[in-house]
This record gives structure tokens, sequence and C-alpha cells, in this order.
């Protein structure tokens, strides 16, 4: 087992049992509000609501295609008059940076699985039982719509870099969906705590901070090991085919930026002289050896 495997597994695993542990005997302990051991508690729907994309993410056509998807409406959009091109590098997967990524989904269930029961009965948010219609609602918001998350994931591990010689800056494409997730989901964490203070007996701050809290511990283990299984086991399966579709769209394999930067500054001065050149003024090398 590799190292990275390792820490992941060990990292889920404290996480997991840090969590069950508050959950059952910690907080019962300290006499706070904790849902008693049921049929049908919460706790396994917000489970089985974060590892629905798990159901999505390992067939390669629909990761491919959420990459394609992404780079397709960052070129259609913001991706007029300039280049694209890789630098591919040796990135470690770490499991700080797993961790971060799952604050993403998290949000997003958690914003989806309060708003559904809320809506369907303004205690059940609070409560141990949930009905069948929201099991399906949730199931179907939550899984489907942190399911769309590796579109960007995909993009920065590709390491795709977008040069506008027009506005003379280099951006990464993943960045543009990155800044949107992250402000969104502090919307969602906060909408998630508002929603929570409604349903809460007391209307007490304290009582929504206690009850969101309680969300986290039910539903950040189960996400945080949906997106270890995703980078360890799904993106390493989707990148090459990635990496050879970035050859057949013409994308631009460099070493460095200066590189990429120089080829660019040739191929405009060629053209300004009227110098013959290739047609679509791409040119793809191999990934250099590291």
């Amino acid at each position: 087992m590799e190292k990275t495997t390792r820490t992941h597994l060990l990292g889920f695993l404290i996480v997991a049992v840090v969590a069950l542990v508050l959950h059952y005997f910690v907080l019962p302990v300290l006499r706070l509000r904790v849902p008693e051991f049921r049929p049908e508690p919460l706790y396994w729907l917000a489970l089985i609501a974060s590892l629905v994309p798990l159901v999505l993410w390992p067939i390669p056509r629909f990761s491919r295609g959420l990459a394609r998807v992404t780079y397709g409406f960052h070129r259609r959009f913001l991706g007029k008059g300039g280049t694209y091109v890789r630098l591919p590098a040796a990135t470690p997967v770490r499991f700080r940076d797993t961790v971060l990524l799952a604050i993403g989904p998290f949000a997003i269930d958690l914003f989806v699985i309060s708003e559904v029961l809320y809506l369907l009965a303004p205690k059940a948010a609070t409560a141990s039982r949930f009905g069948l219609a929201g099991f399906v609602l949730v199931l179907l918001l939550a899984g489907l719509l942190t399911s769309l998350l590796p579109g960007a994931w995909l993009l920065a591990a590709l390491e795709l870099r977008f040069i506008n010689p027009s506005r003379a800056e280099v951006v990464r494409p993943a960045e543009i969906f990155e800044r949107t997730v992250g402000p969104a989901g502090a919307v969602f964490l906060l909408a998630s705590y508002v929603t929570l203070l409604h349903t809460s007996e007391s209307l007490s701050y304290e009582g929504a901070l206690y009850d969101l809290g309680l969300w986290t511990v039910r539903l950040f283990p189960a996400v945080l090991g949906a997106v270890a299984v995703y980078r360890l086991v799904v993106e390493p399966r989707v990148l090459p085919a990635l990496k050879a579709w970035c050859a057949k769209e013409g994308i631009e394999t460099r070493s460095t930026l200066p590189t990429a930067l120089q080829a660019m500054a040739t191929t405009s001065s060629a053209k300004a002289a009227g110098a013959p050149t290739h047609a679509a003024g791409f040119i793809v090398l191999d990934e250099p050896n590291r």
C-alpha cells in the first residue's frame, strides 16, 4: 500500500471515529440534545446522500464528460482570443488537499438536506426521522449537485493554463470554478445555519450553531471518504484519457510557462512576417520526464 493511500485511510478513520464518539458518547454524556438510536436516523440519510456521487464518478465516460463540458464552458464564455496549454507537474495527492476539497460537497449536501427537510416539515431538520419524499429529494438533489464538482477538479489536475495575449494574462481555467465554489459554499453554510436557527425550539444562535455542528459530525466523514475515493481511485483512471483528448483538441503540452510564452511569441512574429506556420498554430509536445 502506498504512503498516500495509507495517509488517506488513516485520516478518514480518525475523522470517522472522532465523529462517532462525539455523536453517540460525548454529547449524550453532556446531556445535549442528540437523537437517540432509532431505526431510521438522519445520520444514515446523510451517509447515503454523500455516497451517491460514488455511483457516478467511477464511470469513466461520466467523469471525462464533466471535464470536457467544463472546459467547453470556459472556452466559449471566457476563452476567446487566447490559447490553452498544459503545464504538467508532479503534484502529490495530499490528505490536507482532500480535506479542503471535501468542504464544497459537504456545504452543498448540508444545504440541500436542511432546506428540503425544512420545506417538508419545519422540525424535520432537527428530528431523527424523515419521510420517503425527503429521502428521494435529498438523494436526487444533493447527489447530483455534488457529482458535478470533478469537472473543475479534473481541469486543475490537468494543469491547464489559458494564455490571453491581448490582456497579457495567464489564468488557470479551474480557478474560475474554484472561486465560485468557495463563496457558494460559504453562502450554503450560512443558509443552513439560518434554517437550523428557525427550526430550533429556543430560536437561539447557540442552539443553531450546535445543530450545525451536529450535522457536520453526521455528514462530513462520509463526504471526506467519498472525495478520498475519488482522488485515490477515480482520478488516476480518468486522467490518461483526458491527456490524450487534450492532444486531439490541439492543447499543447509545455514543460514551463516561459517556454509556452516563447512559442506563442515566435508564432505571432512568423504570422506578422507572412511566414508559413502550422494550420492550427499548435505544436503538441510529449510530456517531459521528471
